[in-house]
């Protein structure tokens, strides 16, 4: 059942991915870069907000080189209504300490990332599985409400987030973790919906908890973050 519900996921995405622009790379540095410059615009920022602005920032700042030698008015004027300005300014001291301390290479280790300015866990975790492919997943809102249905949990006692999180390492896929971990914020954000999720087009809806009993209430009450240091 496990291998069989990451596989069902992964074809649907493979099918029904969007074609956003940090998905669109030429070789493994450009991706990591497009990854680190959308993770850091995608905090607390709708997809559909951010992709004009990455257009626009990836034209100035192509590559982590050229954005460590930035000042930071640049950077700012280039994040003008994007909002939460400190994330151009943490993005910005990122760079410039990969860039001097690591060569201009971002490092492939989870702990060294969070010591950078603006990257917490989540930010972290998606890094690592996005971009390098590594055993890690972001748990972000989507994920969450995906899995939370998708098994019948209510968030309505204290070990709910750790329940996904159990849940999210049975299911995983094994060896693809950059695919899966996108494949499941594709799901949250375009089938398993906070409102009206469509049902009819989800790889997975047999399988489904709250679609057997038309029950899509997960009762979210608590918005507080858990600091799980690894996501794999």
């Amino acid at each position: 059942m496990k291998n069989v519900l990451s596989n069902k996921i992964l074809a649907w995405y493979d099918n029904h991915q969007r074609d956003l622009p940090w998905r669109r790379y030429r070789g493994f540095q450009d991706r990591i870069y497009k990854v680190l410059v959308s993770e850091f615009m995608l905090q607390q920022t709708q997809v559909k907000t951010v992709i004009p602005f990455f257009n626009k920032f990836l034209k100035a700042f192509p590559n982590l080189k050229k954005l460590s030698k930035a000042k930071l008015e640049k950077v700012y004027k280039l994040w003008q209504g994007l909002g939460y300005y400190s994330r151009a300014k943490n993005l910005l001291n990122t760079a410039k300490i990969v860039q001097s301390k690591y060569k201009g290479t971002l490092p492939d280790d989870f702990e060294t990332l969070k010591s950078f300015p603006g990257i917490g866990v989540y930010t972290a975790s998606a890094i690592m599985a996005i971009a390098f492919n590594k055993d890690f997943i972001g748990i972000d809102g989507n994920v969450e409400r995906f899995v939370a249905r998708l098994f019948g949990y209510k968030n309505n006692k204290k070990n709910f987030k750790n329940c996904i999180f159990l849940k999210l390492k049975e299911i995983k896929s094994k060896n693809n973790f950059s695919q899966f971990a996108q494949a499941l914020m594709e799901m949250g954000a375009l089938v398993c919906t906070p409102q009206n999720p469509k049902c009819n087009i989800c790889p997975v809806k047999q399988n489904c908890t709250s679609f057997k009993k038309k029950d899509f209430d997960y009762k979210i009450f608590n918005k507080k973050k858990v600091n799980i240091k690894k996501y794999y």
